[in-house]
């Protein structure tokens, strides 16, 4: 069965944002650097920007269920990382890269779940695998297309010019996103009124329920991909070559997420989550016991496999398990609460890194992977559509 057009423009939008984003990410600590500040600075910086993007993802699923459109919060989303590049092209201090990255944040976190709820909604739910696996292959395709642009344009431009080009892909994305059409809500819906979380939760179904307390166990197991690339340079490889390797991971993860997502529709969206953790846990324990480049490499390139296998399908699960009337705010809180919880993996990572080495931090990380899978799998459950009513008075 062939996917609607709608995926596919969905797909191009992502890309082309993920190839101006990835043009900016990796010069942003050279670029910091030069305007004087250091690796606090850029801590704080990448630190305000991800909470600040797992927090609005919660918000802006939530206005588009309260609204009944999707396509207002993806313009707004994905127009403030495009009208916004100026800040960070014309920074002259640190308080200036931190505004555009909290700005361009602000805008991944409000795009994020309309758009994951759009998807979902322009698909039957025999084909959500392959059209969540294609979307991510082709945002992660971006993501491999973005620094290698930038690595060709850098000699010829500097790095303020990389930025004022990096516009060019931004808007691109804008106008791509002006063919992408939604269907119209009739009924009325009331103002927004404050947000009753724990009553809104106790509304969803359990199974949602479930899986967002074992997707926050999962996300404690998760940390920075930047441990990994420290790993492989502590194995023997050199930057250059951790680069490449790099590179290499985002090239696989691209070319895999639709193959696998295709895989996912065939034998059931919940086995090949439940196989994401199995892989996740057999990465992390491998880089804990790692002991050559070769080894690392290896490993990363089996850590593709799982972002390929995992991302779509997760997702994809997810839109089976909430009712449509919320869909998008029961996706953004899911973004939110895994988003958040990355934060404190990561410090908690790091601190036994530098206590007790790689081999303990990468451990526990296989551990907690480990733990979701059993929780996973004790739930028991296939993913199936929500047939009520759902929650509505946020």
């Amino acid at each position: 069965m062939k996917l609607p057009t709608q995926v596919y423009l969905l797909g191009l939008v992502s890309f082309l944002m993920d190839v101006a984003s990835e043009m900016v990410y990796p010069l942003l600590p050279l670029f910091l650097t030069g305007l004087g500040a250091g690796a606090g600075v850029l801590g704080l910086v990448e630190g305000i920007a991800e909470a600040t993007a797992s927090l609005f993802k919660v918000v802006g699923g939530r206005v588009s269920d309260r609204v009944g459109r999707r396509k207002p919060l993806l313009l707004l989303g994905y127009g403030l990382p495009a009208f916004l590049r100026p800040i960070l092209a014309l920074a002259q201090s640190p308080v200036h890269v931190l505004l555009y990255r909290f700005l361009d944040r602000t805008g991944k976190g409000l795009r994020t779940a309309p758009r994951d709820a759009l998807l979902a909604e322009s698909v039957d739910k025999g084909a959500l695998g392959r059209a969540y696996g294609l979307h991510r292959g082709l945002d992660t395709l971006g993501a491999t297309v973005g620094p290698f642009l930038a690595f060709l344009l850098l000699p010829h431009l500097g790095i303020r010019g990389v930025f004022w080009a990096s516009a060019v892909p931004a808007f691109l994305a804008l106008l791509a996103l002006l063919w992408v059409k939604e269907a119209k809500r009739q009924e009325t819906r009331p103002p927004l009124p404050p947000l009753r979380l724990a009553a809104y939760l106790r509304a969803l179904p359990a199974s949602y329920r479930r899986f967002l307390l074992i997707s926050g166990v999962f996300a404690l197991a998760l940390s920075s991909n930047a441990f990994l690339l420290l790993r492989l340079k502590e194995l023997g490889l050199s930057q250059e070559q951790v680069t490449l390797a790099y590179t290499g991971y985002n090239l696989l993860y691209a070319l895999l997420s639709y193959p696998l997502g295709s895989l996912a529709d065939r034998v059931g969206l919940r086995r090949v989550v439940a196989w994401g953790f199995s892989l996740y846990a057999l990465v992390y324990l491998g880089f804990a016991l790692a002991q050559n480049a070769l080894w690392g490499v290896t490993l990363l390139l089996l850590y593709a496999l799982y972002s390929a296998a995992f991302e779509g399908s997760s997702r994809a699960y997810l839109a089976t398990l909430v009712p449509e009337a919320t869909k998008a705010t029961a996706i953004g809180l899911y973004h939110t609460v895994v988003g958040v919880l990355l934060l404190p993996a990561s410090l908690v990572f790091g601190a036994l890194w530098q206590a007790y080495g790689p081999g303990l931090a990468f451990g526990a990380g296989a551990g907690l992977a480990l733990l979701a899978l059993a929780l996973f799998l004790l739930d028991g459950r296939r993913p199936r559509a929500y047939s009520g009513s759902g929650p509505t008075g946020l």
